[in-house]
């Protein structure tokens, strides 16, 4: 019975073709050991993945040790991975869950890469995606919080998730397929433990086929979720605009939606805004220009007319220095160096994009930075210094503009606003005898 759900889930949920290689991620636990004999009774060509997460001491290794023994047993291909899940929790200032969630699906996507493997396939059950909704009901969510685990996501398939957990059991139990028990799941700590031990049988004593009814209403939740995506996706084609690396959205069309967070919160799902975030934007839009909100991977800043959206690398260096001999640089700024004798009359280039210095005037190594606030400079053809912040105002920068705005040092002294203009103090003169000419290629 459960053998031909199983292969008729697969069929109308179109997770993999028969002659596919799956990488089965095997704990020891009920579902995954159930899953294993599920896989090579029809016959599917398989490989077995376990991670130790270091986290119950002795239980963890024996685990591992059983997982092991069952695939050398079968001759099944087996891959292992032992992991500090602790220290990476700390280092990323995140969950134990959420660390173990991290390390487990990056590694198991290595795998499937180095070993041929098309997709990888984890024990989810139908209780899984019970305990799923409720503990986002609790947090507070939205429709696709509500619908839970997805049948299939990217590499990831789960091909129990049609099947309870007593349905599960009952089939190990009529298979004889031993299991090892992991005994943190008897343990209420855990929300989803309390969803699983207490809230889940109070529902089955009040209506016994409860499950039936939430089977139906995730199918709706995912129907709905299809319908809002391709709304969303439409929105996004109306009004976002692409600037060399920057995404512009215009303020005015985007106050004129009735739902202006939810929408929000799911035109910048693609960027990593979280909702805490997306949630401030709004009150932020009528304010002073200036406003900057973060993701991992972006920035959003708020302009005069637009949010703009880029990209952040927080692996760049922020400081980057130019030896006396360097002819060319490409990172952060294409720049090209020469060393010219004068002989004659001096001739300057006019284009904003080439500085022309005094060499003498310069120590070296000169150092890029970008602009801070504070920063100041004596302009080419004016006396007196003048704030960076103030050039750029005068002159109309916007915000992403200033960010993107690279400053060249001699010592602690600015030479250059690169592409836009020199210090009086590097200047040419009379008594140059050699010119550096630094031309920009192309900007970061």
């Amino acid at each position: 019975m459960l053998e031909q759900k199983f292969l008729n889930y697969i069929k109308t949920q179109k997770l993999f073709y028969a002659d596919n290689k799956i990488l089965l991620t095997v704990s020891g636990g009920v579902d995954s050991m159930v899953m294993l004999h599920l896989f090579r009774r029809t016959n599917f060509e398989v490989g077995i993945a376990h991670c130790n997460f270091n986290l119950r001491g002795d239980e963890s290794d024996r685990d591992a040790n059983f997982v092991r023994l069952i695939a050398r047993e079968n001759a099944i291909p087996y891959f292992e991975e032992s992991f500090d899940t602790g220290k990476f929790a700390s280092d990323r200032k995140c969950s134990i869950q959420e660390a173990a969630r991290e390390l487990r699906y990056s590694w198991f996507e290595e795998i499937k890469i180095g070993g041929n493997y098309q997709y990888y396939a984890t024990g989810h059950n139908f209780d899984d995606q019970l305990e799923t909704f409720f503990i986002n009901l609790f947090r507070g969510t939205g429709v696709r919080g509500l619908r839970g685990i997805l049948p299939k996501n990217g590499n990831c398939i789960r091909p129990l998730l049609f099947a309870t957990r007593d349905e599960i059991v009952e089939y190990a139990k009529n298979h004889n397929i031993v299991f090892r028990e992991d005994s943190s799941n008897k343990s209420d700590k855990y929300l989803r433990n309390r969803i699983r031990h207490q809230l889940l049988p109070a529902l089955q004593s009040v209506k016994s086929d409860f499950k039936t009814g939430f089977e139906k209403t995730f199918t709706h939740l995912l129907e709905t979720e299809k319908v809002i995506e391709g709304d969303i996706r439409k929105l996004r084609e109306k009004l976002f605009s692409n600037n060399e690396d920057q995404i512009r959205i215009p303020i005015d069309k985007l106050t004129k939606l009735q739902f202006i967070e939810f929408y929000l919160h799911e035109l910048l799902k693609p960027f990593n805004f979280n909702e805490d975030v997306t949630g401030k934007i709004p009150a932020a839009l009528n304010k002073i220009p200036g406003k900057t909100f973060f993701s991992k991977t972006h920035q959003l800043i708020i302009d005069r007319d637009f949010l703009i959206i880029s990209p952040v690398d927080i692996n760049k260096p922020d400081k980057y220095f130019v030896d006396a001999g360097a002819i060319k640089i490409g990172v952060p700024v294409e720049l090209n160096f020469e060393r010219l004798s004068v002989t004659g009359k001096i001739i300057i280039d006019p284009d904003k994009n080439v500085a022309q210095f005094d060499f003498d005037k310069l120590k070296f190594p000169l150092k890029l930075r970008r602009w801070e606030e504070g920063d100041s400079f004596h302009p080419f053809g004016m006396l007196g210094r003048k704030k960076v912040s103030d050039y750029f105002t005068d002159n109309k920068f916007s915000l992403l503009d200033k960010q993107k705005t690279w400053i060249l040092l001699s010592e602690d002294k600015i030479a250059w606003i690169v592409g836009h203009r020199i210090d009086d103090r590097f200047k040419i003169d009379n008594q140059t005898k050699t010119i550096y000419k630094i031309s920009l290629i192309a900007n970061s």
